[in-house]
């Protein structure tokens, strides 16, 4: 793994209601992944924070396991965790 791309690689959470935006770097992502113990393959979501209405899903990553996270901002997966206050 190339440390400087771990670095500063973001994922991108885009609002499924507003289309509000916001990019968080992978390394954050895969703290909270560890961090609540999901599942391989498991996606996380963030409710969005400004209109508290939709819900952000995030651009391709690969997650702390390795897995390629592909999420369908139409069609989110049941086993999707969703994250309320970020």
């Amino acid at each position: 793994m190339k440390l400087l791309g771990w670095l500063f690689s973001k994922v991108t959470y885009t609002c499924t209601f507003c289309q509000a935006v916001q990019r968080i770097p992978v390394r954050r992502v895969h703290v909270f992944e560890r961090f609540h113990g999901l599942d391989e393959g498991q996606p996380v979501l963030i409710r969005c924070p400004r209109c508290r209405r939709g819900v952000q899903c995030p651009s391709p990553y690969r997650s702390h396991t390795g897995q390629l996270v592909v999420t369908d901002p139409a069609d989110p997966p049941k086993n999707a965790f969703i994250h309320d206050f970020y």
